[in-house]
């Protein structure tokens, strides 16, 4: 059989000043004492399920086999919104379903799903706000103590999930557009276009505005001066050299970006 935990990590919109991550981390330790918390991010801006989605995709992937990850931005808490369980080749995540996994199942083919409906695994008393401590944390706890699993929930088609909408990356006329899904602390764009697909000196555009060509990093360009770039997450990134992208080109998460291909490159994208 296979084993999950003890490394359990846990992604959110909590942020650090109020206690709520703290809690969730006291639940989990008072069922599994020898789990190991790691905190990938909980300062994602309240409510944005497409950034929770890009950073827990671009980050579970460099975690050992068998880690259990706890992925939180729940708008909808204490609606009818199902709450699931989703198991992968070598990790599992615990999460609302509301499309926070989108870019996480794009990477693997074997996934299989649980609707969490097995009270004996949560808490005593579930509030109507707060699930993440009430059956995400002893549930992850369970897991990470031996439970399978397949006795936390029933199974359910994995095609019934959630999915965020706007995600794909299309080629039309030797233009890819993506958009941007992520803004990180620094102000810089993170787009869908994985780096595959982004060729020196295409240009790029954001919404209806140049960015300029592609470049290699943020130095390519003088200070105050904006650069698309291959990034070290996998995806074209947008950034201001030494200023915050995102107030300057006054863009937010679902802006549109667009790399225009010389015809030569063109041609090859059409051939994928």
């Amino acid at each position: 059989m296979k084993t999950y935990g003890p490394v359990i990590t846990f992604t959110s919109d909590f942020g650090t000043n109020d206690g709520y991550t703290g809690a969730v981390k006291g639940v989990i330790l008072s069922r599994c004492l020898d789990a190991r918390i790691v905190d990938i991010c909980h300062q994602i801006e309240p409510w944005n399920v497409a950034s929770a989605a890009w950073i827990i995709a671009s980050a579970y992937k460099y975690f050992p086999q068998g880690t259990i990850h706890i992925v939180v931005v729940d708008p909808q808490v204490g609606s009818s919104q199902r709450r699931i369980l989703v198991v992968g080749d070598s990790e599992l995540f615990l999460a609302p379903d509301n499309g926070i996994l989108t870019l996480v199942m794009k990477e693997q083919a074997n996934w299989r799903a649980y609707e969490l409906n097995k009270k004996e695994y949560w808490l005593p008393y579930v509030s109507n706000t707060f699930h993440t401590r009430d059956i995400f944390a002893p549930v992850a706890a369970h897991i990470a103590s031996g439970i399978k699993p397949s006795e936390v929930g029933t199974e359910i088609p994995i095609e019934s999930l959630a999915r965020l909408e706007n995600q794909e990356v299309s080629t039309v006329g030797g233009v890819i557009n993506g958009r941007v899904v992520h803004i990180d602390r620094f102000g810089n764009l993170i787009t869908n276009i994985s780096n595959d697909r982004v060729k020196p000196k295409a240009n790029c555009y954001l919404d209806d505005l140049k960015v300029g060509t592609v470049n290699n990093t943020y130095s390519s360009v003088t200070e105050g001066m904006a650069v698309a770039f291959p990034a070290s997450h996998g995806y074209l990134e947008i950034a201001i050299h030494q200023g915050r992208a995102s107030e300057i080109l006054k863009a937010k998460v679902g802006s549109q970006v667009a790399l225009e291909l010389a015809p030569a490159l063109a041609e090859a994208e059409k051939a994928k």
